[in-house]
């Protein structure tokens, strides 16, 4: 099931691929809200994907 985050709140999958990560693409309030919501739907597994660099929101692994 391909879902845009926004439609996600509220549900749970056993996994969540989260696409383009970047510093570009997340950066502001509302994009750090949109993906805490994202990140927090996985029960089992969460991937993230980005090229360049990483969103500031994503911490060190």
């Amino acid at each position: 099931m391909i879902l845009p985050i926004y439609l996600e709140k509220g549900l749970e999958f056993d996994g969540v691929i989260v696409y383009d990560v970047s510093k570009e693409r997340y950066s502001s309030l509302i994009d750090q809200k949109l993906l805490y919501i994202a990140c927090t739907r996985a029960l089992h597994r969460l991937i993230l994907f980005w090229q360049g660099q990483k969103s500031r929101l994503i911490p060190e692994c």
